[in-house]
């Protein structure tokens, strides 16, 4: 019992994706072919696109983990998008003159049977219909039997109506397979290396329009040109003089702060008494700069030892300072060379500004420094390297 909960849960969880994605999918290809329309998630259906707040077109996705899912005449997924059809047009007659009705299924619809029929191509409708009234009449299910209802409900005009605007998509790809196609969908919005990278900063930005489209009761529907301005957006980011910026709104918990409270940075700025709140910045941009630099090495951005190279330049700025500031302070008390610390530190935190090809975020130039000074390869006070230590 326990197994068949977990697989229900998985089950339930890659068909919401699945759901997702393949909104995201069909709204890219809306970008060529209507690119006025909207696209809603569990509005008018599992998804719609939509033309001035009316749905055009009404999809019901359904996936099946391990090969399972049925499409006979008396299957449970049919006849379940066929009720939400058929109610549907039961509460509006003139939707089934003005939408299109799709399921698209991982599921294969055996040879005969009314779900073949209604495929794209070699359609009959008039037998897809004889059929599944026939199932409707002659089926015991308990699970299908409000769904026979609602069908037989509708006048036999209207039954026919729906089959006729109905398409069938069966043996579809499935979750895996539908992210190869919104790659292949995107092929020429990057390099071929790259754009796995771009479709999974595109499928981060689409999860968290649908999350806030489905936490707020009557939200509205999201417009495909904002699917076309998040891909030429991220097209430009992955431009060779260019590199897409992910964490520059990236907050800090206290428990990140606490992690990161004892790290050599951290001291060496504590070793010129810089305040409090300041360090809470440092440590915000250092997480920031880090988790970015991380991002862009394993998505495979950066070549020839950019970064390398970027860090060179950052030390040999950062060098003549702090000579100046050492002679100067020569021969001084601790306060004196403290004082000469955080003129230092201020010309790094306030100033400098160095970018990476294209990004000129702040964090980046500021977190790098402090990323440096956490390997000592850089610092702040005239006797750093005398304080440090070494960090885990």
């Amino acid at each position: 019992m326990a197994g068949d909960n977990k697989f229900d849960a998985t089950a339930s969880m890659v068909g919401y994706l699945y759901q997702c994605r393949f909104a995201l999918f069909k709204a890219i290809e809306a970008t060529r072919d209507a690119p006025g329309a909207d696209i809603s998630i569990e509005r008018f259906d599992d998804v719609a696109f939509e033309q001035n707040g009316d749905p055009v077109e009404l999809i019901q996705t359904k996936h099946h983990l391990a090969g399972r899912g049925s499409l006979s005449d008396a299957s449970t997924d049919l006849w379940k998008t066929l009720r939400v059809w058929a109610e549907r047009i039961a509460a509006d007659p003139a939707t089934v003159l003005s939408s299109r009705f799709f399921l698209i299924t991982t599921a294969t619809a055996p040879s005969g049977s009314a779900a073949s029929l209604l495929r794209g191509a070699g359609r009959d409708e008039t037998e897809a219909l004889a059929l599944l009234e026939a199932s409707a009449a002659a089926s015991k299910s308990v699970t299908n039997a409000p769904a026979y209802q609602a069908f037989v409900a509708l006048s036999s005009t209207l039954r026919f109506g729906l089959l006729k605007a109905m398409t069938v998509l069966d043996a579809a790809p499935d979750a895996l397979d539908l992210q190869a196609d919104i790659e292949a969908e995107l092929h020429h919005a990057a390099k071929t290396q790259h754009v796995p990278a771009l479709v999974e900063r595109l499928e981060g930005w689409w999860f968290r329009q649908v999350i806030a489209s489905l936490s707020v009761t009557g939200a509205p529907p999201i417009p495909v040109i904002a699917v076309d301005a998040k891909i030429e957006e991220l097209r430009e980011s992955f431009q060779r003089d260019a590199l897409p910026v992910d964490f520059a709104e990236l907050d800090v918990t206290k428990e990140i702060l606490d992690e990161h409270d004892e790290r050599l940075f951290v001291r060496q700025l504590r070793d010129i008494q810089v305040a409090p709140k300041r360090i809470e910045w440092a440590i915000r941009d250092y997480y920031r700069a880090f988790e970015q630099r991380s991002r862009w090495t394993r998505d495979d951005l950066l070549v020839d030892n950019e970064l390398q190279r970027y860090e060179r330049g950052l030390i040999e700025a950062w060098e003549p300072r702090f000579e100046s500031a050492c002679e100067e302070c020569d021969g001084r008390d601790d306060a004196g060379r403290i004082s000469a610390g955080k003129q230092i530190y201020q010309w790094a935190e306030r100033d400098a500004d160095f970018p990476l090809r294209s990004v000129r975020q702040r964090f980046l130039t500021h977190g790098s420094f402090h990323i440096l000074a956490n390997r000592l390869a850089l610092g702040w006070h005239p006797d750093f390297r005398a304080k440090g230590g070494g960090d885990e």
